[in-house]
C-alpha cells in the first residue's frame, strides 16, 4: 500500500496491535502482539499486558515465553506457532478456553499433541501441515466438537476414523505430504457429512482413499495431486445410479495409476463447474457421460498424452466458457482438425 495509507493504518492500529522487541514500548491495552526478539525484555513487557487475544511468533522463542503467554492471556483467540522448533507443547495449553486458531505449521520436531488439546472445545482451525514427525492425534480429538478447518501432515500409515472422521463439524480438510500414509477413511461410514473441501495432496505411498463418496454430499471441492498409487477406482460405490451431490470443483493433478474417471463424478451432473486433469499419463479416454456434466464452465486437461479424442456429444455442454488442452499432442491437433465441430461453441479455447 501507498506509504501514506501505510502510516495511517499503523496510526490507528497502534492501540490494538503491536510490534514486540527487546526496545518497543506497546501499550498496555494492546490486544493483537507480534513478538519479533526473545529475552527477559520480551518477558518484562508480556507482564505489562492483560487483554491480550492474538500472539504471533514470528521468531523463535523458548518454551518459557510460551508457556507465560498462556498462564497471563486466558483469553487468548489466536495463537501463531508456525515455524517454531517446540518438541512438546505445555499442557497448559487447555486452559485457553477462548482459542479458536492454533498454527503449528512447520514444526518439524513435535511428534505428539498433549491430550489437553482436547479440552479446547472454542477451536475451529487447527494447522498442523508440514509437521512431519508427528506420530498421531491425541484420542479425544473428538471433544473438539467446534473444529472446522484442519490441515494435517502426519507420520501414520493409516487414518481411519478414530483419527478425523469423528470430526463432524469438518468443513476443510487437508492431508497432506504425508511419507507413510497408505490408507485414508477406514472405518468412515457416513462421517464427514458436512465436509465441502477435500485436499489430498503429496502422499507418495497412499493406495486407498476408503471413503463412500455417496455421503458427503455437502462437498463442494476435491483437490486430490501428487499420490502416485492412487488410481480412484476404490472411491466407487456399489451404486452410483441415484447419487445427489454437490461437488463444484475436482482437480486431479499427478495421479499416474488413473485411467478411467470416477463413476461417481456422475452424481455431479449437475453442479459440477470446473474440472481440472492434469498429469495423468495413463487416462486413455474421456468418459462418455461427461457432455451430461451441464454446468462445467471450465475444462482444462494438462500432460495427459494418451487422450486423444473428446468424447462424442461434446456440443451438449452448452455452459462451458473455457477449454483449455495443453501438451496432448493427439487430442490437441484432433479438436483442431476432425473434433473442431465438437468445441466451437465454446468463447475461449486453448489449444
Amino acid at each position: 500500500m501507498h506509504d501514506l495509507v501505510h502510516d495511517l493504518a499503523i496510526s490507528i492500529a497502534k492501540g490494538e496491535c503491536s510490534v514486540v522487541t527487546k526496545t518497543s514500548t506497546p501499550a498496555a491495552g494492546v490486544c493483537h502482539l507480534s513478538i519479533l526478539e526473545s529475552g527477559q525484555e520480551v518477558t518484562t513487557q508480556l507482564e505489562r499486558m492483560s487483554k491480550v487475544q492474538t500472539i504471533i511468533f514470528k521468531t523463535e522463542q523458548p518454551m518459557s515465553i510460551l508457556k507465560a503467554c498462556i498462564s497471563r492471556f486466558k483469553y487468548l483467540r489466536v495463537l501463531d506457532l508456525s515455524n517454531s522448533s517446540f518438541e512438546v507443547l505445555p499442557n497448559s495449553i487447555g486452559s485457553l478456553k477462548h482459542l479458536r486458531f492454533l498454527d503449528l505449521t512447520g514444526n518439524r520436531k513435535i511428534k505428539q499433541l498433549p491430550d489437553s488439546i482436547c479440552k479446547l472445545y472454542s477451536l475451529q482451525t487447527l494447522l498442523l501441515d508440514s509437521c512431519s514427525n508427528l506420530e498421531r492425534l491425541p484420542k479425544g480429538i473428538r471433544d473438539i466438537i467446534r473444529l472446522r478447518f484442519l490441515i494435517l501432515t502426519t507420520k501414520h500409515t493409516c487414518l481411519s476414523e478414530k483419527a478425523v472422521g469423528c470430526l463432524d463439524s469438518l468443513r476443510f480438510l487437508m492431508i497432506g505430504r504425508c511419507k507413510n500414509l497408505k490408507c485414508l477413511f477406514e472405518g468412515m461410514e457416513g462421517r464427514l457429512t458436512c465436509l465441502r473441501t477435500l485436499v489430498v495432496a503429496e502422499c507418495p505411498r497412499l493406495t486407498s482413499l476408503s471413503l463412500s463418496i455417496k455421503h458427503l454430499t455437502a462437498l463442494e471441492t476435491l483437490e486430490i495431486m501428487n499420490c502416485e498409487e492412487l488410481s480412484l477406482t476404490e472411491m466407487e460405490g456399489e451404486d452410483n445410479q441415484d447419487l445427489k451431490l454437490s461437488l463444484q470443483k475436482l482437480i486431479i493433478i499427478g495421479l499416474p495409476k488413473l485411467e478411467v474417471l470416477p463413476q461417481w463424478l456422475q452424481g455431479s451432473a449437475n453442479t459440477l463447474q470446473q474440472l481440472w486433469i492434469v498429469e495423468c499419463e495413463n487416462l486413455k479416454a474421456l468418459p462418455e457421460w461427461l457432455p451430461h456434466l451441464k454446468s462445467l464452465h471450465t475444462l482444462r486437461i494438462v500432460e495427459c498424452p494418451n487422450l486423444s479424442s473428446l468424447p462424442e456429444g461434446m456440443e451438449a455442454l452448452t455452459a462451458l466458457r473455457l477449454l483449455g488442452i495443453g501438451i496432448c499432442p493427439d487430442l490437441s491437433r484432433k479438436c483442431r482438425e476432425e473434433d473442431w465441430h465438437k468445441i466451437a461453441h465454446v468463447p475461449v479455447i486453448y489449444l
